[in-house]
């Protein structure tokens, strides 16, 4: 796995927008957005130097108040980072953040594991 900093220097990073649909904090954008964008964004972020890119994790989200304010759009993030990483070549890929209670520690440690390798050690399992 890697590490979020660079020799003790800071980075800085961009939580993608459209994989996830936070009311509070989606633009308007977000809601037509398409997968070709998000990838477009990871490229971008990439291209520029990001030290990482972070996607949510949220298993469900309740169809209540709550729900209105979150929405329940929430992309898986070991698959979209997986995806990600096969479009990006240097930016970390960060969870932000995991939520480790919903999974048994094996599952995680394997889906990272392999992201990991996969993505030539640019994962990063925020918890």
């Amino acid at each position: 796995m890697a590490a979020i900093s660079r020799g003790g220097e800071p980075v800085f990073g961009l939580q993608l927008p459209i994989q996830t649909l936070s009311a509070s904090v989606a633009d308007a954008w977000e809601s037509t957005a398409s997968v070709a964008d998000l990838v477009a964004i990871a490229r971008r972020c990439d291209e520029r130097g990001y030290g990482f890119v972070g996607v949510c994790d949220h298993v469900a989200i309740p169809d209540d108040d709550y729900a209105k304010h979150m929405t329940t759009t929430w992309y898986d993030t070991v698959a979209t980072l997986g995806f990600l990483a096969a479009h990006t070549r240097h930016v970390r890929l960060v969870s932000t953040v995991w939520i480790a209670a919903y999974r048994h520690p094996l599952q995680t440690a394997k889906a990272f594991g392999t992201l990991a390798h996969l993505s030539g050690g640019r994962a990063i399992l925020g918890v």
